[in-house]
């Protein structure tokens, strides 16, 4: 009987888990570092530790989700308090002496093991030297310290985002530009104004059509002002935490801490990538900058920040003929959703079937996933459309790790995509911009990596990878949506399901992909480098300044006077620091797998279960570089990638 996820938590049962599981596991190590020097092998003691935390992180997985997805506030809260207790005891649990002296202890007796299974010790044992253990009592202690203080600080920050309730009241008139499906959903004060949330299907629809330009500079301020009264100071915070964390286990800087457990290896590596694809996409850049300076007319020769979005949706009309709001019509949530798992089912060999499953919300989509044979693979869901107190952006969920259990069965991964795409206004479904097929696409990628898995141990499972990697596979399914075969499957009139996207416009969106490339992967190579400078810095950083300063040198876009977007530059403060690089860095990869299926076949099924076995199963089994290379028959070069965005 296969044991499906289950998501029926009351506030008080969440409050009550820290200390069950966690007297469980200690219950565990107990045993695990008792056990007598010379009796020590890999099944009782790396194993078993593997286990006991693959175990305890199982329980709380799904608790800690739904901080993100639960509609229950109390329920939230207590989510939220969880998270940080765990993050808290992972520290002291990495800081242990014992367990670290017990691994120890059998790694020095030298047994001969399996590659994975000596992987697995080599990478268990790195992650307690990571957390200060071989240095003395006093640097450890620092270590730990400032650890725990950082994980509070880094879910204060994503909590304080999540709670963000500002909106701007605008009149009918300041809503010129916007199509009805848009302002239909708005509510309305009673005065008769319409209230703009800072959510993105309001904030970025309207920043791309409302031709009002004194409604979008006050929405972009508020925008990117968000938290800036709690958040400036949490990610100063962080930042200064965090040199210092670096310092004491003995890196240059803490991105090089960072870094030494990655495909990068180093800073120097990593700027070097950065200045280097920065100094190729300049010349694009300033072209593309130019253009819509000359739409935009007057004499003033800058672009604002809350301008380029319009303007370059003009462009994108004027000069594609591409109304985006007339392309969605044709992208119905319904359609595009089978249409993508056919694409997807019949590349990767899997189907995905509806299903009477346990949810966390009535509107939650649950499927199993099914093999050519018909058994179950995974579990995936879909909880599509904003609400309150919902986390605010896209993004794929593990909900559960894949892994072999102690009896030999295999524990099935499941996955969720936790989006916020537009609601069904009225009369008219849920539609999809096209800018959101790509989104989903992406998603689902991380979806493919999580619910394909066949990695034997859970900390090696799906998306566990090196962090420049584990956007491999998501920005590599970004590609089929600019496939004309793809499109067609994907697409379907809402009022007249037949009729696909028509093929004039398909090349339109294929010809206009790289219209803004040069702009938009500037404006991604200034997140990355002032990433990396923020957490290469020797001393103070003033965050506001830098990225005042960076913007307008790399972006070519400057930062609104008064703003201050770092205050909600999650991912600074969420698992990228020191790793946003790592989205062009995957890219780059991506881009170069994907050639292989441009040359033999986006369709190609025996490609796709090639990909399938030697990228999306093994998960961090083996060295991310060495499968690469495998798949491609040579290392991976950036020639693909630069094709891909229209460079000679």
């Amino acid at each position: 009987m296969l044991k499906t996820p289950e998501f029926s938590y009351t506030p008080e049962q969440i409050k009550n888990i820290f200390e069950t599981v966690t007297k469980k596991l200690e219950e565990k190590l107990k045993a695990l570092v008792n056990i007598p020097g010379p009796r020590r092998s890999f099944q009782n003691t790396v194993l078993a530790f593997e286990r006991a935390t693959g175990e305890f992180s199982a329980a709380v997985q799904i608790p800690i989700m739904l901080a993100y997805v639960s509609d229950n506030a109390d329920l939230r809260k207590e989510a939220q308090e969880l998270e940080l207790k765990i993050s808290r005891y992972s520290v002291d649990l990495l800081t242990r002496e014992d367990v670290f002296n017990a691994l120890n202890e059998y790694a020095a007796a030298g047994e001969k093991l399996e590659p994975v299974e000596a992987r697995l010790l080599e990478k268990t044992l790195l992650d307690f030297k990571r957390n200060g253990l071989g240095l003395e009592p006093r640097g450890k202690n620092k270590v730990k310290k400032m650890m725990k203080e950082l994980i509070g600080l880094e879910l204060q920050f994503s909590s304080n985002l999540r709670e963000v309730k500002d909106t701007l009241e605008v009149s009918a008139e300041e809503l010129r530009g916007l199509p009805e499906d848009y302002t239909g959903r708005l509510k309305k004060t009673e005065t008769g104004k319409f209230l703009i949330t800072m959510n993105y299907p309001d904030y970025v629809p309207f920043m791309d059509c409302a031709e009002n330009g004194e409604a979008r500079r006050k929405l972009e301020f508020l925008f990117n002002n968000r938290c800036s009264d709690k958040n400036m100071k949490l990610m100063e915070d962080a930042i200064v935490l965090r040199r210092k964390i670096g310092k004491i286990l003995g890196y240059a800087s803490f991105a090089d801490y960072m870094l030494a457990d990655r495909m990068a290896k180093n800073s120097a590596a990593v700027m070097g990538f950065l200045e280097r694809t920065w100094s190729k996409l300049k010349k694009k850049g300033r072209k593309e900058l130019r253009a819509r300076l000359k739409l935009k007319g007057g004499a003033e020769k800058i672009l604002h920040t809350w301008e380029w979005r319009y303007y370059n949706n003009l462009l994108k009309k004027s000069k594609y003929s591409i109304d985006h709001e007339k392309i969605k019509e044709y992208f119905p949530v319904e359609t595009v959703i089978r249409g993508m798992f056919e694409v997807f089912g019949e590349v990767l060999g899997v189907r995905f079937a509806p299903a009477a499953l346990p949810v966390w919300h009535k509107e939650v989509r649950p499927y199993e996933v099914k093999n050519t044979d018909g058994s179950t693979a995974a579990y995936f869901y879909f909880d599509l459309f904003p609400r309150e107190g919902k986390y605010k952006h896209a993004a794929c969920f593990g909900v559960r790790h894949g892994c072999e259990l102690e009896d030999g069965s295999y524990e099935l991964p499941a996955a969720a995509i936790v989006s916020n795409f537009p609601s069904p206004a009225g009369d008219s479904p849920a539609l999809l911009k096209f800018d959101d097929v790509v989104t989903l696409f992406h998603e689902f990628g991380h979806v493919t990596h999580n619910i394909l898995t066949t990695a034997k141990y859970g900390r090696f499972s799906g998306t566990s990878v090196s962090r420049d990697f584990v956007e491999v596979p998501s920005k590599m399914l970004e590609n089929w949506a600019y496939c004309p075969a793809v499109l067609g499957r994907i697409s379907g009139h809402y009022k007249h399901p037949e009729e696909k996207l028509p093929e004039a416009l398909i090349k339109k969106l294929i010809a206009a992909k790289n219209m803004d490339s040069g702009l938009v992967y500037l404006r991604q190579l200034f997140f990355s480098i002032l990433d990396m400078r923020y957490h290469t810095a020797k001393g103070k950083v003033d965050t506001t300044k830098l990225y005042d300063k960076l913007m307008n040198k790399i972006s070519l876009i400057p930062m609104s006077s008064g703003t201050h977007p770092q205050a909600s530059f999650g991912h600074l403060m969420g698992g990228y620091e020191a790793g946003y690089y790592g989205y062009l860095w995957a890219e780059v990869i991506a881009a170069d797998l994907f050639s292989v299926f441009e040359e033999k076949g986006v369709m190609n099924p025996e490609l796709g279960a090639r990909y399938r076995e030697l990228i999306l199963a093994p998960g961090r089994s083996y060295d991310e570089a060495g499968q690469v290379e495998k798949f491609l028959g040579r290392p991976s070069t950036e020639e693909a990638f630069l094709k891909s965005i229209g460079m000679e």
